[in-house]
């Protein structure tokens, strides 16, 4: 069995984004909310906007598991909002246990193509002073999401509908721009956020540095290799 890496890191502030030119960095990006009335669509577009993307979506749970092949895993970069909790997301359908999305015959994320993702919802990334040392255990057990998923973003914390919009905006300009993928997550939360909103990121150490314009090859599929970076 390969060795467990369990770095638990906390970031403090980072840099503001520059200005950049729509569209500067572009693959594939899908965008999923789930439909419950609180603006998660537009928190979506917000991020979406910023690129010239090839899905957008009132999610459902099959878009994260049993047809995870041909929307999320479809893309290179996907986001989602809505409600979540400790490693689940809630679509509009129902929730979606993150620990287990990868148990159907699509198999978790970045097996096909997905490379990194982003919940903007309560709860769903703990970090150590959450769980303790538990923090990695349901990404890669079996049916964990991390099937060459280089990294994914989101709350250790609540988030909150009074910022997400902002957040996401921010966060995709920074993206767009060729800034690494978690490190700009954590800036447009200092930026656009409330005190109380802590971002938290899950990866395989080799992607620690990657951004959407230049990343390294894909983690092996079923490794049990992860990093987490956090905001105190």
């Amino acid at each position: 069995m390969r060795s467990k890496k369990k770095l638990l890191l906390a970031i403090l502030g980072l840099s503001i984004a520059t200005s950049c030119s729509l569209f500067a960095v572009d693959h594939k990006e899908g965008g999923y909310a789930q439909n419950d009335g609180n603006g998660n669509d537009t928190t979506v577009y917000n991020f979406l906007k910023h690129f010239n993307y090839e899905q957008y979506y009132w999610t459902v749970k099959s878009h994260w598991t049993t047809n995870n092949n041909n929307r999320i895993d479809a893309m290179n970069f996907a986001i989602f909002s809505g409600h979540g909790n400790q490693w689940l997301i809630s679509p509009t359908d129902g929730n979606v246990d993150l620990s287990t999305a990868g148990s159907s015959s699509h198999g978790g994320y970045g097996d096909t193509n997905l490379n990194f993702v982003a919940f903007h919802s309560c709860l769903t990334i703990p970090s150590p002073i959450e769980v303790g040392n538990n923090w990695d255990t349901n990404w890669i057990k079996t049916g964990g999401i991390f099937d060459g998923l280089h990294q994914a973003v989101g709350y250790r914390t609540t988030s909150y509908f009074s910022t997400d919009q902002d957040i996401t905006d921010f966060f995709g300009a920074r993206i767009a721009a060729g800034y690494t993928v978690w490190q700009s997550w954590f800036d447009a939360i200092n930026a656009r956020g409330l005190s109380s909103e802590k971002g938290s990121a899950v990866m395989h150490p080799t992607t620690v540095n990657d951004t959407y314009a230049n990343f390294v090859a894909d983690p092996p599929v079923n490794h049990q290799d992860l990093s987490i970076w956090y905001q105190n």
